[in-house]
């Protein structure tokens, strides 16, 4: 549920406390869960994840969650599902020409785009 960061961890975290209101009948256990799991789903789907498709996929994951808030705002659900793709054609595309390829370079992880190419 962590490829879209904002709704799935909403939902990935509502499951559990739910599932602990209905098994220990009081409010002190959901409670606990919900802040303990929304806590993990913060830094995983907001922090880590981004960084890890940064380094995988040589783009800036300041990139990656500037791309999931613009196509969430653009194309909703849908259009967080394919921003990391889109920008991962836009960095491709934009290292292959000269007069681009300084913002290639800055939308990378590494400034290295070179080895896109290959």
């Amino acid at each position: 549920m962590n490829f879209i960061p904002n709704i799935g961890s909403l939902i990935a975290t509502l499951f559990p406390a739910l599932i602990a209101g209905l098994q220990f009948g009081d409010l002190e256990q959901p409670l606990l869960v919900l802040v303990s799991v929304g806590a993990i789903q913060l830094l995983v789907g907001n922090f880590l994840e981004p960084r890890l498709m940064g380094d995988s996929l040589n783009i800036s994951s300041l990139v990656v969650i500037l791309g999931l808030a613009f196509g969430g705002d653009l194309w909703g659900i849908v259009g967080m599902f394919l921003s990391v793709p889109i920008m991962v054609m836009i960095v491709i595309i934009l290292s292959q020409f000269q007069s681009t390829r300084g913002v290639a370079i800055l939308l990378s992880d590494k400034g290295d785009v070179d080895q896109i190419k290959d």
